[in-house]
């Protein structure tokens, strides 16, 4: 049996026995000291006597002071473990760069010096209104989505260090995002272009060098990311199995996984395949390897190519074809994925291909045929009116080098 009795703090738990809690707060701390006796009493009143003297007690005994916690670690300290333990965790060297340029930048020169355990939602919510309000050397404030970024950076930080350092409080909670639509992608520079506009693209970059315009066929017709297209290896290319496989990702030339740690294909369209067999004479030409594991578009040291390589040929192009528009190398998976969509490509064909995450489970639990994406390239194609055959292509080549290896992954 276990009840309350009329009298705080003193609890009948069996015939003539008692539990008695007594608690007391400490004036120098105002925490609570807590005490619990189990008791014989023959009735209540002998135990609220009992509770009584303890309480007198307790209140003539100074408080033991509590013992300090060890000196938890500032947030530059923190910040340092932090990033190596993310890294050996699967973060991509990209990732880290970019969050360590943050950490330098905006959120260590606020918060590094001090200790982690001290930081406050008030401090995270000043910092936010104070970053966002911080003009940059040209004289502007940054995006909402900027801000929102480096915000998601801290949030991720702060809540890994509540995990590990123990800590009571996540500072981040309940801290909302800045209002506001991306700026960099909007209706007057979508960084991406028309059916028409393709067309006209693909038709001046056949005047650029057999590389640029087969980076442009692959970029264009298969939505890659420029990490994985610059990755690509002879290997990759699979002209029995009509695919490219996409199994590597590089950044700043550390080479791994795809963004998504999955390995996809796309199909070899005929278009990319003449580029791509092009591309292949100019380097055996230039006594350049092209075959096996070698890199299809080596830079001019023999490593990876950097987006901004095609910058420069991107502004020829655009003024040669007449297309009054910005364009960046991921504009050309950008280009990919709005046009397949107005093409009424299914869905489930489009993230099997692109190597989107959203959706996942749809894909997973969907076989997507050569056919189906060979069809959906297919209709991009004719979408955009570009001919089979690149103007560059050389029909009657056939590389002496052996076949690349067509055996999937």
């Amino acid at each position: 049996m276990r009840r309350k009795t009329k009298y705080p703090g003193v609890t009948q738990v069996g015939p003539k026995s008692y539990e008695v809690r007594v608690q007391d707060r400490i004036p120098d701390t105002n925490r609570l000291r807590v005490a619990k006796r189990l008791v014989r009493a023959d009735t209540v009143e002998d135990a609220v006597a009992i509770f009584v003297t303890l309480r007198r007690e307790m209140r003539a005994t100074p408080a033991i002071p509590r013992q300090r916690l060890p000196a938890r670690p500032t947030l530059t300290v923190y910040v340092k473990s932090w990033l190596e333990r993310r890294l050996a965790r699967g973060m991509k060297p990209s990732t880290r760069a970019r969050a360590a340029q943050v950490l330098e930048q905006v959120i260590l020169p606020y918060f590094g010096s001090r200790p982690v355990e001290q930081i406050r939602k008030n401090d995270v919510e000043n910092w936010l209104l104070a970053i966002s309000r911080k003009k940059n050397a040209q004289g502007r404030l940054p995006a909402p989505i900027t801000v929102n970024g480096w915000l998601r950076i801290l949030k991720t930080l702060l809540r890994d260090a509540v995990s590990d350092l123990e800590l009571d409080h996540d500072p981040t909670m309940r801290v909302k995002s800045l209002s506001g639509l991306p700026v960099r992608v909007t209706d007057e520079k979508p960084n991406s272009l028309t059916a028409d506009e393709l067309r006209r693209f693909l038709d001046a970059a056949a005047n650029e060098s057999t590389e640029v315009y087969a980076i442009c066929a692959v970029g264009f017709l298969t939505g890659m990311r420029f990490g994985e297209l610059s990755a690509l290896t002879w290997n990759d290319i699979s002209e029995a199995d009509g695919l490219i496989y996409i199994r590597r990702s590089q950044w700043r030339g550390k080479v791994s996984t795809t963004k998504t740690g999955r390995t996809r294909s796309a199909p070899l369209h005929p278009f990319i395949l003449d580029a791509l067999k092009s591309h292949r004479k100019a380097l055996v030409d230039g006594d350049l390897p092209a075959i096996g594991a070698s890199l299809v578009f080596p830079s001019a040291t023999g490593g990876y190519h950097v987006p901004s390589y095609l910058n420069k040929p991107f502004r020829h192009i655009l003024k040669a074809a007449k297309v009054e528009k910005h364009l960046s190398p991921h504009g050309m998976r950008r280009t990919f994925n709005n046009l397949m969509r107005k093409a009424q490509v299914d869905l489930v064909v489009l993230h099997a291909t692109i190597g989107h995450s959203s959706d996942r489970m749809t894909e997973h639990y969907s076989h997507v045929t050569k056919a189906e994406k060979m069809a959906a390239v297919d209709r991009l194609v004719q979408t955009a009116g570009v001919s089979k055959c690149s103007p560059s292509c050389s029909p009657d080549y056939t590389p002496d080098a052996p076949a690349p290896d067509s055996t999937p992954p």
